[in-house]
């Protein structure tokens, strides 16, 4: 359940960043705002990264786990 509730709080942080890029990085005109917008967006799409590969992992246990239950209750 700990991995269910990490992945899903990921993707909504990664989702926060990309929100914090599209709306603060808008002009970029020195090198620091360009850098800065970099990281948002690199920072947002690894952690959307992440949080998916958790509740992928988190759902393929479940299921596993469901179809066990399943053959040993027949």
């Amino acid at each position: 359940m700990n991995k269910g509730k990490t992945g899903i709080l990921l993707i909504i942080l990664g989702n926060i960043l990309y929100l914090a890029y599209t709306f603060f990085c808008g002009n970029e005109v020195t090198p620091f705002s360009e850098f800065s917008s970099g990281l948002l967006l690199g920072l947002s799409i690894g952690i959307n990264l992440t949080g998916i590969i958790l509740l992928v992992l988190y759902i393929s246990k479940n299921e596993k786990n469901k179809w066990l239950y399943i053959k040993v209750r027949r």
